[in-house]
């Protein structure tokens, strides 16, 4: 739905704090779809094969399932890494409140990756690429599984 500008917001500050709460909210959603897409798939396996051997038999249910926990795999990992590096952010800025300042004024009113870092923000990016797409292409191998052997 469409919102003309009659008022929805005070300021622009307003406005790009729900931007970015939209985003966050977003994102949110993603991972948890995707997780729960991930489970499903895995469930769906089970169900339609029956068995492991079913399952390791059809090389299209085989790679979904493949696809799957590499994706649970992957995602953990680079959730942890995500973590990590916004802990050493939170370090950086409590060690020198003087510098997080000047950085915060140097920053503003720019594109910048402020306070974030260029890798938190990358990382961010291929995150959301996983999250949307591993679950995608398990699914599809999965369906695929249904009609081919």
């Amino acid at each position: 739905m469409s919102k003309t500008n009659k008022g929805e917001f005070n300021n622009e500050g307003e406005a790009l704090e729900k931007i970015g709460q939209d985003f966050n909210d977003w994102c949110f959603i993603l991972t948890s779809h995707s997780l729960q897409a991930a489970y499903a798939i895995i469930a769906a396996n089970w169900a339609v094969h029956g068995t492991a051997q079913e399952i390791l038999g059809n090389w299209f249910s085989k790679w979904s399932m493949v696809f799957v926990f590499l994706f649970i795999g992957v995602n953990l990992l680079a959730t942890r890494w995500m973590i990590c590096m916004h802990y050493r952010q939170f370090l950086y800025a409590e060690e020198d409140p003087a510098r997080w300042a000047k950085e915060f004024q140097e920053s503003r009113g720019k594109r910048s990756f402020w306070p974030y870092t260029k890798k938190i923000e990358y990382l961010g990016i291929m995150l959301r690429g996983i999250k949307t797409w591993a679950p995608v292409l398990a699914a599809l191998l999965f369906v695929l599984s249904l009609f081919y052997d």
